[in-house]
């Protein structure tokens, strides 16, 4: 197909329409990896959601993660927070552990193992 246009000198140009051929190539090598790349983030993501539904249905899996954040407290005391604290208190405490140093978070949760036994007054 040719498309007469007009050039910068006044004499008509042709243009063909398969000189744009080479760059579809890139636009489709573009669009290729493009399409696995979402389909890698899709499944990713999830993953991600399964995660995070047997996190919040789960106080065995936020007991095990708690246990695995603080290793150095004692089980028990874990098992007494994660029994008593809700989804966003653990995640609280989750973050916490994963920010602060190990033995000061061990003190913090032998003293909230306290409080939530009633051994210890506020």
């Amino acid at each position: 197909m040719h498309l007469p246009q007009i050039g910068p000198s006044g004499s008509v140009q042709k243009f063909d329409g398969l000189c744009v051929l080479p760059l579809n190539i890139v636009n489709e090598k573009i669009y290729v990896f493009l399409w696995f790349w979402f389909i890698f983030l899709s499944v990713l993501s999830g993953i991600s959601l399964i995660y995070r539904c047997c996190v919040i249905v789960g106080p065995k899996m936020r007991l095990y993660l708690l246990r695995a954040k603080c290793r150095i407290a004692s089980s028990d005391q874990v098992e007494t927070i994660a029994n008593k604290c809700e989804v966003g208190d653990w995640f609280v405490l989750y973050q916490l552990g994963k920010n602060i140093d190990p033995l000061i978070f061990k003190e913090v949760m032998s003293d909230l193992a306290k409080k939530l036994e009633g051994k210890e007054t506020v």
